[in-house]
């Protein structure tokens, strides 16, 4: 993946107060835009076809099993940032999948938020290279 352009990284301590729900407005927005790149890079151009193949990917139930899987491979700083954003107070909006899915799937998001915002574009490359696997 070609990184995305940020004019300029934010500190750490700055993004960390940001909350999750922020963060995750930012990493959904990420992971859309990549997984649209990625499968307009692979040829599908046909809008219709595009939309539902982005769909399976950028979706709650999805994004909580990529959570599931790469939270016990991530460095422990990681893992605590995940954890605190799995774990953060958050309005619940049923669209068919469970509360605890949401939760992940928005920690998930926050993640790729929070890499985004501090300039970690080498670390949302090896996340998305992983959820198109």
């Amino acid at each position: 993946m070609n990184g995305f352009i940020l004019k300029e990284s934010w500190p750490d301590d700055r993004v960390k107060r940001i909350p999750a729900r922020t963060l995750a407005y930012v990493g959904d927005s990420v992971f859309e835009l990549a997984m649209r790149i990625e499968l307009i890079s692979e040829g599908l151009d046909e809008s219709g076809r595009l939309h539902s193949s982005v769909v399976s990917l950028v979706n709650t139930d999805n994004q909580a099993r990529l959570f599931d899987e790469l939270l016990p491979t991530v460095p422990d700083t990681e893992q605590i940032l995940l954890k605190t954003w799995r774990n953060a107070k958050m309005p619940y909006r049923t669209g068919g999948s469970s509360r605890g899915a949401y939760a992940r799937a928005t920690a998930f998001e926050a993640w790729l938020g929070y890499l985004f915002l501090t300039g970690q574009q080498e670390r949302i490359e090896e996340i998305l290279r992983y959820a198109k696997s």
